[in-house]
């Protein structure tokens, strides 16, 4: 989808809760209508941990395009559907983290 305003990622991180789908769901439809891209990352700070950035990388574990399809199917549904992990992104090691973060890595 060529988009004119830009994209919104959503990630979902902790623990799951109730509501996150619908607000999943209401967030994509509003977003999409405004004319905006919407993609959800999946597993949480997980997710985008583990991209690779590479133009040939299947990344497809690692995030979905949102479309009003996708969410409506979801919405109703308890948790998230995108899935959530505990990784608190401060915490992870350097060596886990994408080579285009690695220089921006401390040890403080």
């Amino acid at each position: 989808m060529n988009t004119k305003k830009g994209v919104i990622g959503i990630l979902t991180g902790g623990g799951d809760v109730p509501g996150l789908n619908p607000a999943i769901r209401a967030v994509t439809i509003r977003a999409s209508r405004e004319g905006y891209q919407v993609i959800g990352i999946r597993r949480g700070w997980a997710g985008l941990v583990d991209i690779v950035r590479e133009k040939d990388a299947d990344n497809s574990n690692n995030f979905q395009v949102l479309t009003e399809e996708v969410v409506n199917r979801a919405g109703r549904t308890g948790g998230t559907f995108l899935h959530t992990s505990r990784t608190n992104p401060s915490r992870v090691k350097r060596d886990r983290l994408p080579l285009a973060l690695q220089e921006k890595y401390t040890d403080d």
